[in-house]
C-alpha cells in the first residue's frame, strides 16, 4: 500500500522527468490561483479536466515531496510523496501517481495520464492495477487518461474558459446585471447577451463578465453545452442551469484501458492475386513511362505463359527472346511480380546474415565515424563470422566490400541514424498527424510562442559614442494568426525584466506606440495569452517569470523539448523574416563587417531610432504580409479571429503593470528599500533624481523603485506595493536614455575625465617645476649681486691706488642724455581753437557741452 519512507523528487524534476509547465488552479479556494506543475501535455490535459470536474474538490501532485512543495509553495497531499507498492517480475517496487485528490463525497481519487501505447506496457499495467486496488480499498476511484479520452478539442475549450476566469474589480457588480437579463436555462450566445448590456458598461468588461460566469458554471457542472462536439466562441448558443440544479458530470475517464480486439487477419489480408503469380503486387505508377511499359509487357507475357500459352508464340508476339521469357517466368514463380520489373528499377533483398547487418549498423554509429573500408575490415566482423560458424557448424564467409557498401548506403537513407552518427543534439521529429496543427487552434491568443533572437545590429548613443553590445530581440507571437503581440529590443543578453516588458507590451493597447513610431497602419494585436509556449531559457523559466505569468496573470506556461526548434515553428519563421527582411538591410548591420564599432559608426543609429524602425517593420511589413499557410494577411486574420472568438484582456489596474518593470536593488542596503537623500532627492546608479513635493513626503520611509531599461530618465516609486509617483533625472534634460546608452556615456565621460586629469596633472607639474626654477634663479641672482657687492667693498682694501686709477680709466662711461631745443611760440596766433564749455547741472556738478551745441567760438587769447 502506502510507503511513506519513499523520498520525493528533486526541485527541478518530477519523478525523474523535467517540469514542462504550470497550470493555475482555482480549486484550492485561495484568493489567487495556485500553480500546479506538469511534465507532459497529457498531464496538462488531465489537470484541466480535474479543474472543471464538478465532483473534484481539490487535487495535487502525488509524486512531490515536502521540499519541492515548500520551494514552489504548492499544496501537498497528506501522505506525500504518495508511494504505492507493486510487484513486477517478482520484485517489489514503488510507484508515484501523477495526481491524487478529494471528491465531494469525501473519498479520494488517483489519476494517471500518458500515451496509450506506453500505458499498455507490462510495467505500467502493474502500476495501474496496484493503484486501482488501493483506490477501491479506500472506497475511491482510479482514473487513467490517454490521448483518446483527453482530446485536444475538449482541452482547447477548457483553456479558452480558464484564461477568462480570473476575477477583476467590476465583476461583482456586472454579474448581477447579467443574471437579470440572462435567466437560468435561456439559450443565448455571448454576443447576444453582450448586446443587452450595451451602453451600461464597457464592452470588454461586459464580455469578460459573461465568459467568467460561463467558466464558473462549467466548473460547478451547470453549463449546458457539449465541449467535445462544439468549439466555444461568441456566437455559440449557451445555457446556464440554476445553482440548485444537479451538476452535469462530464464523461468519466476509464479505470482501465480497453482490451483491444484481435486483428482480423482475413479482413486485413491482401486479396489473392489472379493466376498463379505469388508475392506482393507492384505499383507501377512510381516507374517512369518507359519502365512502366516494359513492366506491363513482361507481366502480360508471363501471365500468358502461366495461363498455358506457348512460350515461343508469346515471346514472338511480345518481342522478347525465348530465353529471356523463360528466365522471367522462372523468377516470377519465385519472387512474384517484382521479377517483371526492368533491371535497376528496384532493389533486391539482401542475402547478408542479420548478425552482419547489426554489426555494420553498430560500427556505423560509432563516434569515430569509420569508413567503409574500416567497417569491412573491422575485427568485430570476423568475431561475428566465428560465432556464426560455431552456432551453425558450417563455414560462414565474410560479407564482401560491395555488400558492406550497399548496407551503408541503406543506413544513410535513415535520418535518425545519420543524426546519431553526426552527433546531432536532437533527432529529427517526424510528422505525427495528417492535420495542420496551426489550423486546429480555435481562438486567437489561445496558444502563443515566445523566444529571443540575436540581431547583427549595433547602435550609438545620442552623443555619438559607439555601443559595442549586440542588439537582442524578444517576440511573442500568436500561433493561430501568426500576429505579433509584443516585440522588444535590448542591448546585450536579455534579462527577466525584458521578458516582463514583452508581456506588458502584449497585454496593453499599442496606439501610443504606433503613433510614436510613425507607422502607417494600426497594431490591434493585444490581449492576455492563454498559453505561453517557450524554450528552456533562463528568463522564461525563472521564479519571477513563473510568479508573474502563473500566479498574477493566470497564464498557463508550456516548455518546449530541448534542442527542438521545430516545436516553435511559428516564432522561428518570424526570426527568419527578421534576419532577411530587416536586420541585414540596415546600414548598422555587422553582417560581412565583423567589427562592432565600425558597424555602429556606419549606421549612426541610436537605440530609439532602431526601435522606431523595428516597430515600423513589424506593423507595416510583417503584419500586412500574406500568409501562405493561413491564406490571408496576418492583421486581417487577427481581426477576424477576435470578432468570432474574442480574446482575453487584462482588466487590472494599469499601474500594476509597472510592477512588471525591473525592480532596482539598493546596492548599499540590499535587504532594504530606497530612501530619500537630503530630504528632496534620490540617488540611483550614481545619478540624482528629483520630484518636487513627492520625495519630501517620502523622507524617512523605505520604498521600492522600478524602472524601464530602455528609459532610465524616469523612475516609478512604490510604497508597500502601491504606486505613488515618479522621479526624474535632471542630468538627462528630459531625453529618453536607455540603461545601455547611459552606461556607455558614463564610460566615455570617465575616459574623457581621465584624459583631462592626466593633462591637468602635466600642466600642474610643469607650473610647479617652472616656479621652482624661477625661485632658484632669483636666489642665484641675489647671491651673485651680494658677491659683487662684497667684492666692490673689498676692492679699495685689496688694490693699490694706481690699480684703482687704471680700473677707473677703463670703466665705461655713461652716455649723456640728449637735450631738447628750447620751445618756440607758434607764429599763427589768430588760429581758432574749439574747446568744450562747462555748464552746471541741476545736481551741482559740471557738465561738458558738445562743440556743435555751443553758441560761439573762443580764440586762444580768450576773447
Amino acid at each position: 500500500m502506502v510507503a511513506p519512507a519513499v523520498e520525493g523528487i528533486d526541485l527541478f524534476k518530477i519523478a525523474g522527468r523535467s517540469i514542462s509547465g504550470w497550470v493555475p488552479s482555482f480549486k484550492m479556494g485561495a484568493t489567487s490561483p495556485v500553480k500546479q506543475p506538469f511534465c507532459s501535455q497529457l498531464e496538462e490535459r488531465l489537470l484541466l479536466w480535474l479543474e472543471y470536474h464538478p465532483h473534484v474538490v481539490s487535487y495535487a501532485r502525488g509524486d512531490i515531496g515536502s521540499q519541492f512543495a515548500a520551494a514552489y509553495r504548492l499544496p501537498i497531499p497528506k501522505h506525500a510523496p504518495f508511494a504505492i507498492g507493486y510487484t513486477f517480475e517478482g520484485k517489489p517496487h514503488d510507484y508515484l501517481p501523477d495526481v491524487v485528490g478529494m471528491l465531494t463525497n469525501g473519498k479520494m481519487f488517483i489519476a494517471e495520464a500518458g500515451m496509450e501505447d506506453d500505458k499498455r506496457g507490462d510495467r505500467n499495467q502493474a502500476r495501474a492495477e496496484a493503484a486501482r486496488k488501493l483506490a477501491r480499498f479506500q472506497q475511491g476511484i482510479f482514473w487513467i487518461g490517454t490521448e483518446r479520452t483527453l482530446t485536444r478539442a475538449h482541452h482547447y475549450n477548457l483553456v479558452y474558459l480558464h484564461a477568462r476566469r480570473k476575477p477583476f474589480p467590476a465583476f461583482a457588480e456586472i454579474v448581477l446585471a447579467v443574471q437579470e437579463i440572462w435567466p437560468w436555462g435561456e439559450v443565448a450566445s455571448v454576443e447576444e447577451v453582450e448586446s443587452r448590456l450595451a451602453g451600461r458598461w464597457p464592452i470588454n468588461l461586459a464580455e469578460a463578465t459573461i465568459w467568467k460566469l460561463v467558466g464558473d458554471s462549467l466548473a460547478s457542472g451547470h453549463l449546458l453545452v457539449d465541449l467535445e462536439q462544439h468549439t466555444l466562441d461568441r456566437i455559440l448558443p449557451l445555457a446556464l442551469l440554476p445553482p440548485d440544479a444537479p451538476a452535469l458530470v462530464p464523461p468519466s475517464l476509464p479505470e482501465m484501458l480497453e482490451v483491444l480486439a484481435p486483428t482480423d487477419r482475413s479482413a486485413s489480408a491482401l486479396p489473392e492475386l489472379k493466376g498463379q503469380i505469388a508475392g506482393p503486387t507492384v505499383d507501377a505508377s512510381a516507374l517512369s513511362e518507359k519502365q512502366r511499359e516494359q513492366f506491363h509487357r513482361n507481366l502480360r507475357a508471363v501471365e500468358q505463359v502461366l495461363a498455358g500459352a506457348s512460350q515461343t508464340s508469346v515471346a514472338k508476339a511480345s518481342g522478347i527472346s525465348p530465353s529471356t521469357l523463360s528466365r522471367l517466368v522462372q523468377r516470377t514463380r519465385e519472387r512474384g511480380q517484382m521479377a517483371c520489373l526492368p533491371h535497376g528499377s528496384y532493389r533486391r533483398r539482401t542475402t547478408m546474415h542479420p548478425a552482419f547487418q547489426e554489426c555494420i549498423r553498430r560500427l556505423y554509429l560509432l563516434p569515430v565515424r569509420l569508413s567503409m573500408t574500416a567497417i569491412h575490415e573491422h575485427a568485430e566482423m570476423r568475431e561475428v563470422a566465428a560465432r556464426l560458424e560455431k552456432d551453425a557448424g558450417a563455414p560462414v564467409s565474410l560479407p564482401s566490400y560491395d555488400q558492406v557498401r550497399r548496407e551503408i548506403h541503406r543506413l544513410e537513407k535513415e535520418p535518425d541514424l545519420v543524426a546519431v552518427r553526426e552527433q546531432a543534439k536532437a533527432l529529427p521529429r517526424a510528422r505525427s498527424s495528417p492535420d495542420s496543427f496551426v489550423l486546429s487552434i480555435p481562438a486567437p491568443a489561445l496558444l502563443t510562442q515566445v523566444d529571443e533572437h540575436s540581431l547583427e545590429l549595433y547602435v550609438m548613443t545620442p552623443d555619438g559614442i559607439a555601443v559595442t553590445q549586440r542588439v537582442h530581440a524578444a517576440v511573442l507571437v500568436c500561433v493561430k494568426t501568426a500576429a505579433i503581440l509584443g516585440a522588444v529590443l535590448a542591448l546585450g543578453p536579455l534579462k527577466e525584466e525584458d521578458y516582463m516588458r514583452l508581456l506588458k507590451q502584449a497585454v496593453e493597447p499599442k496606439d501610443r506606440l504606433v503613433l510614436q513610431a510613425g507607422c502607417e497602419h494600426s497594431w490591434p494585436c493585444y490581449g492576455k495569452p492563454a498559453i505561453v509556449f517557450h524554450d528552456r531559457g533562463k528568463i522564461f523559466t525563472s521564479e519571477r517569470a513563473r510568479q508573474v505569468l502563473v500566479d498574477r496573470l493566470g497564464i498557463i506556461t508550456e516548455q518546449a523539448p530541448p534542442y527542438a526548434p521545430s516545436a516553435k515553428g511559428t516564432v522561428e519563421s518570424l526570426f527568419r523574416w527578421m534576419t532577411q527582411r530587416f536586420e541585414r538591410r540596415l546600414p548598422n548591420t555587422s553582417f560581412g563587417v565583423h567589427d562592432a564599432k565600425r558597424a555602429a559608426e556606419a549606421g549612426g543609429m541610436t537605440l530609439e531610432e532602431l526601435e522606431r524602425c523595428f516597430i515600423q517593420a513589424v506593423v507595416d511589413d510583417y503584419q500586412q504580409a500574406w500568409d501562405d499557410l493561413r491564406r490571408q494577411r496576418r492583421c486581417v486574420l487577427w481581426e477576424q479571429a477576435v470578432a468570432q472568438s474574442g480574446v482575453p484582456q487584462y482588466l487590472g489596474s494599469p499601474d500594476d503593470l509597472k510592477l512588471l518593470l525591473m525592480r532596482a536593488v539598493n546596492r548599499k542596503t540590499p535587504h532594504h528599500g530606497y530612501q530619500v537623500s537630503d530630504d528632496n532627492r534620490l540617488s540611483f546608479q550614481g545619478r540624482w533624481y528629483v520630484c518636487p513635493g513627492l520625495l519630501s513626503r517620502l523622507a524617512g520611509r523605505a520604498f521600492d523603485v522600478y524602472f524601464d531599461r530602455r528609459d532610465i530618465s524616469v523612475l516609478y516609486l512604490f510604497v508597500d506595493g502601491v504606486y505613488v509617483g515618479e522621479a526624474y533625472c535632471p542630468q538627462f534634460l528630459g531625453d529618453r536614455v536607455s540603461e545601455w546608452e547611459a552606461n556607455a556615456m558614463r564610460k566615455h565621460d570617465e575616459m574623457m575625465a581621465k584624459q583631462a586629469r592626466e593633462q591637468g596633472r602635466e600642466v600642474r607639474a610643469r607650473i610647479q617645476s617652472e616656479a621652482g626654477r624661477a625661485r632658484k634663479r632669483k636666489s642665484a641672482e641675489i647671491r651673485q649681486d651680494e658677491h659683487s657687492r662684497q667684492w666692490d667693498r673689498q676692492r679699495e682694501e685689496i688694490h693699490p691706488a694706481e690699480v684703482l686709477e687704471r680700473l677707473a680709466s677703463v670703466k665705461p662711461k655713461k652716455a649723456a642724455l640728449p637735450k631738447l631745443p628750447p620751445a618756440v611760440p607758434d607764429s599763427d596766433a589768430d588760429r581758432e581753437v574749439t574747446c568744450l564749455t562747462c555748464s552746471h547741472g541741476t545736481g551741482g556738478g559740471l557738465r561738458m557741452t558738445h562743440p556743435l551745441r555751443r553758441q560761439g567760438n573762443f580764440r586762444r587769447d580768450g576773447l
